[in-house]
């Protein structure tokens, strides 16, 4: 089955290639728009003896921008991942290290957003074609309440996560565009960076700190050389379940959880490398689960907030829900939707057209609405369809419709 499902699979590669050979957009900023790829991306790894792990997948999208936006036309991004885990205790050795290393594959025939035209990009895959290392850091875990992280790493792992959202396309479901929308260069998915990451927790609190390179599209120009991101987050969590583990630094645990970030972004030298100047901002997230008859209901809220007047985007809302096992005939299916509101200041858009001839009304805010059905197939595949309706795509364009239909293979 494993088999057939790969061929399915490069098949719908081809065919994806092929149909989308439209005229691509032009050449590509060297310092491109970051999407906020859902955290913990990796599929779970799986133990093969001697303290190490392993995973793999391999996504494949067909993007169509159906009306509206910039112009129609598709597009393909196909995106795989390898990771190895070293657990030092299951190896025998010390206790509580943890050695992750992955890479990260990607294709894309054409740039979404050329299409679509949105601020908040409708995939979260999407990215320049590539092979990336993504993941190269160790992590100890000194006591029950205490570890560390360090290396190479995508912060949004840790920080400004909504696991209850994370099955939802759009990139600002993965990472508040009032952090990604304004600040370029990110360690984050497709680049992660160089950082230091501290962990703490109770039962029913945690709280993390991380300091990051502030420019990951050139990591090895010196680690703080071009800046740094400063981050905090602080957590409350009630009602924790049975097999979740607090001690995984992403802290996802409890049926409830608040959490509150704030975030400080240096760049002592912003005109020299195209990036953000130094700027700061704050952002919240409420998380629940609760039983509808054999149903699970997981609705959340996302909020952030940037200060400072060179900011794009000043404010952002989300809200959605992922509702699973509400079909008995197919108990691992999940449906999500959410809405996805970005402000946007209209005189910092204008800034971009330079010389181009601005459009005649810029509005202040872009909205995406959100549907998704992820249909698990068997063990190793699954397939989701995705509509997205985006009001004002970048404050400019005409609302765009937006399909998407995502293959996703496990190796495992």
């Amino acid at each position: 089955m494993k088999c057939k499902s790969l061929s399915f699979l490069m098949l719908l590669w081809s065919g994806a290639s092929v149909a989308a050979g439209l005229p691509g957009p032009a050449a590509e900023s060297p310092i491109p728009n970051q999407n906020g790829l859902a955290p913990r991306y990796l599929t779970e790894f799986q133990h093969i003896g001697q303290g190490f792990s392993w995973s793999a997948h391999i996504d494949t999208e067909l993007f169509a921008n159906l009306a509206g936006g910039i112009r129609q036309g598709t597009a393909n991004t196909t995106a795989g991942q390898l990771g190895l885990q070293w657990d030092s205790g299951k190896a025998g050795a010390w206790r509580g290290g943890l050695f992750t290393t992955s890479v990260f594959g990607i294709y894309s025939s054409a740039e979404d957003t050329a299409y679509s035209g949105d601020l908040q990009t409708a995939s979260n895959i999407y990215a320049p074609s590539a092979v990336r290392l993504y993941e190269a850091n160790y992590r100890q875990q000194w006591t029950d309440w205490l570890a560390t992280r360090v290396g190479y790493t995508d912060f949004n792992l840790y920080f400004d996560v909504a696991s209850n959202a994370l099955q939802l396309l759009n990139g600002s479901f993965g990472l508040d565009p009032s952090l990604s929308g304004n600040v370029p260069a990110l360690p984050t998915y497709p680049y992660s960076g160089l950082g230091f990451i501290v962990n703490t927790h109770g039962a029913n609190w945690s709280s993390k700190a991380g300091v990051f390179q502030g420019d990951a599209v050139h990591p090895y120009r010196g680690v703080f050389d071009r800046g740094y991101l400063a981050i905090w987050e602080g957590a409350l969590h009630w009602g924790r379940e049975e097999g979740e583990d607090p001690d995984d630094d992403t802290d996802e645990y409890g049926k409830y959880v608040f959490k509150v970030g704030a975030w400080h972004y240096d760049q002592p030298r912003a005109p020299d490398f195209d990036l953000s100047p130094t700027t700061n901002g704050i952002y919240g997230i409420v998380e629940a689960h609760s039983q509808l008859a054999d149903a699970e209901l997981a609705p959340f809220i996302q909020w952030g907030k940037a200060f400072g007047q060179e900011n794009l985007v000043p404010w952002y809302l989300g809200v959605g829900a992922r509702l699973s096992h509400f079909l008995a005939a197919r108990p691992d299916d999940a449906l999500s939707f959410g809405m996805a509101r970005a402000a946007l200041r209209p005189g910092m858009v204008a800034a971009g057209y330079e010389d181009e001839e601005l459009p005649a009304a810029i509005y202040p805010a872009e909205t995406s609405y959100e549907i998704t059905y992820v249909a698990k197939l068997n063990d190793y595949l699954s397939l989701q369809p995705d509509l997205q309706y985006i009001t004002r795509p970048n404050g400019v364009y005409r609302n765009a419709t937006v399909g998407l239909l995502r293959l996703h293979l496990e190796f495992f």
